[in-house]
């Protein structure tokens, strides 16, 4: 194909390749496809959505005409007035269900600002992601499957449910932690971490902390649990060691005396003995450890947020 351009009186020849015209035409035909393709799927997706909304109408009309006429024999009412009290009856389970919808979304916000607030205590705690593993990996899970309502109401499907799995979860940790420091009146002497130690006099890991007592001797657990140990233990003289579960225990040393038996059960006002000053100690007091999956963790901030998770749920 040639094309001749007159320009100024003069003539200019343009001459163009055949593979170039087939590669135009080849275009425009590629084109001409695309757009017929998509103009069939829009016709077809505008019929389907004409034909899913004509099923619905039918649907909500069927629905409709079943409640009318479950009241036909109705004594007194003619059909408009049980129409009109059937469109009533509709009406009012749509803001039924429109009140339902906003409270599970209002709902929804609750609890996950609530999680927000677990997770930031739980990480405040000083627990390792592998200390809060072996809790949660303890927790005793059973099988299930899902129930009739989670399979019908799109409601327990979506984030709500996601977020009160959450919450559940989170909750577990963190109610598996010790929630209460073993003397009822106390001041703390040694804080957990590194120090020197006071006997040996180089710096080692202090995996607990060192309460004396204002008042009463009594020590008490931590929390609920089983007693693992009652014994003279290491340098830690009278020791009792006490098992909450789910990786977590409690050591009580240097005791003057030991009140409880090893298998034995203990509640929240059991005296496991009495502050004393044995196994290599320099003074009177109480030395206190938590640990979960034998991994020591500090007792004040574990307590301390233990007894948060506690007190919101008592609100």
């Amino acid at each position: 194909m040639r094309i001749i351009v007159e320009q100024q009186g003069e003539l200019h020849y343009f001459s163009i390749k055949r593979q170039f015209q087939r590669a135009v035409v080849r275009s425009l035909m590629v084109a001409s496809l695309a757009a017929v393709a998509i103009v069939t799927a829009l016709s077809a997706l505008a019929v389907y959505l004409h034909l899913q909304k004509s099923q619905l109408e039918r649907s909500h009309q069927e629905i409709f005409m079943a409640l009318v006429g479950s009241t036909d024999g109705a004594e007194g009412m003619d059909r408009d007035a049980v129409q009109a009290e059937m469109l009533t009856l509709a009406q009012t389970i749509r803001e039924r269900d429109m009140e339902i919808r906003r409270y599970v979304d209002s709902a929804t916000t609750d609890i996950q600002a609530q999680n927000d607030s677990l997770r930031s205590r739980l990480e405040s705690s000083g627990l390792t992601e592998k200390a809060i593993k072996v809790i949660h990996s303890s927790t005793p899970m059973g099988g299930f499957a899902p129930s009739r309502d989670q399979q019908i109401d799109p409601l327990l499907r979506k984030e709500f449910a996601e977020h009160s799995a959450a919450n559940r979860e989170l909750r577990d940790v963190l109610s598996a932690l010790p929630s209460q420091l073993p003397l009822r009146n106390h001041q703390l002497t040694s804080s957990f971490g590194i120090r020197k130690h006071p006997v040996h006099g180089v710096p080692r890991l202090h995996a607990g902390i060192d309460l004396i007592s204002d008042l009463s001797d009594n020590v008490f657990p931590a929390k609920a649990g089983r007693v693992v140990l009652a014994r003279p233990y290491n340098d830690y003289g009278n020791t009792v060691i006490v098992s909450h579960g789910r990786g977590v225990e409690t050591l009580y040393a240097h005791l003057a005396s030991i009140k409880v038996r090893e298998g034995q059960e203990v509640d929240l006002d059991t005296v496991l003995g009495l502050v004393g000053n044995t196994g290599t100690s320099t003074g009177k007091h109480l030395h206190f450890e938590v640990s979960v999956g034998g991994y020591p963790v500090d007792p004040l901030k574990v307590i301390n947020t233990a007894q948060y998770v506690q007190q919101a749920k008592n609100q």
